[in-house]
């Protein structure tokens, strides 16, 4: 089985997560090669001489420590000493690749920090290191262990992402609603959450100006299972976004709930947007046939307007919304311990 080593000389990222809950093997020494020539180990594979101990600290270097989910890129370089655009690209790729895991599943874990450095002469060096925006989950959530599987997929969805960039005129609406969404999984509270969850699906719907709540209403029913219920659960879902927008009470979208129920159901249609959301983008990365639909907003128009059973054959599988748990006790880490 091969090991991961660095050989002659070149440059590599590491991004390295900290208490991750994984379901790797119990082995300290476990290292897998993605198909993108990604190393995934459970343990800082580099060393990390005195001089960079000293300049990271002790509490950054007892995070590194800790870190049990590591993923490594690295190339060949003729200067690898020093630090530039290689060092980017290889960060980027990584950086990625963690973000599009989260479109499984939001990972439990404490933090992340990405590294970049070279290696020559039989060592390699530390050159920098940053901490990684922060992913949270919304409250009422059911943590799912970071697998090989989960990993595989999300480097087959930065290859899409990759062939997108590559393409500066094209997906602009899709790049933009990409962002929109990992900001939406990068805020703490709730309300910002589901703000930010329902703007990036609207970034996928195209809604005519005057027109976007019955539009985003009908039409996010084509990523999710239509029903009487999940149009009411997508409209609410926008009054609670609409709340947030013009900074009103977000308690005025879910009035017609008991009082005691209405912080419940605003956590719930969340935690749904939050799904229907991760799930369109991968949905669309996954298919390069519905991708196509989303190349410009020209692209776009004509699929909005096409028949719903027309839509909905070329879109294919669909969320369930009304199958999400509506969470009615919390952990201490804000899981799910009770639901109905």
């Amino acid at each position: 089985m091969a090991e991961l080593s660095f050989v002659g000389q070149g440059k590599f990222a590491l991004l390295s997560v900290e208490n991750v809950y994984t379901d790797f093997p119990d082995d300290q020494n476990y290292q897998h090669r993605l198909s993108d020539g990604t190393w995934i180990c459970v343990r800082l594979p580099v060393i990390i001489d005195t001089h960079w101990k000293e300049w990271i600290g002790t509490i950054r270097l007892e995070r590194l420590e800790n870190s049990n989910l590591i993923m490594i890129v690295s190339e060949g370089s003729a200067n690898p000493q020093v630090l530039d655009e290689h060092h980017k690209k290889l960060q980027k790729r990584l950086s990625q690749t963690f973000c599009l895991l989260q479109l499984s599943g939001v990972i439990e874990y404490e933090g992340a920090n990405l590294l970049c450095g070279s290696f020559f002469d039989g060592k390699s060096e530390i050159r920098q290191m940053s901490e990684f925006p922060f992913f949270y989950q919304t409250r009422g959530y059911s943590r799912t262990p970071v697998t090989i599987e989960r990993l595989e997929k999300a480097v087959q969805l930065r290859k899409s992402r990759d062939e997108m960039d590559s393409s500066p005129n094209d997906f602009k609406r899709l790049k933009w609603g990409w962002r929109v969404l990992m900001d939406g999984l990068q805020k703490e509270h709730s309300d910002e959450r589901i703000h930010q969850f329902v703007r990036s699906l609207e970034a996928l719907i195209l809604p005519e100006v005057g027109k976007t709540k019955r539009q985003f209403t009908h039409r996010c029913q084509t990523f999710a299972k239509a029903s009487t219920h999940t149009k009411q659960i997508i409209e609410e879902a926008f009054e609670l976004r609409s709340m947030t927008e013009h900074l009103n009470d977000w308690k005025e979208a879910v009035v017609s709930y008991p009082e005691h129920d209405r912080k419940m159901v605003a956590l719930h249609r969340t935690r749904q947007m939050e799904q229907l959301a991760t799930f369109a983008y991968s949905h669309i990365l996954e298919s390069c046939t519905i991708r196509k639909h989303f190349i410009t907003e020209m692209k776009q128009r004509e699929f909005w307007k096409l028949s719903d059973d027309a839509r909905r054959n070329i879109w294919g599988m669909q969320l369930d919304l009304t199958g999400i748990s509506n969470v009615r006790a919390f952990d201490s880490w804000g899981r799910a311990i009770s639901t109905s």
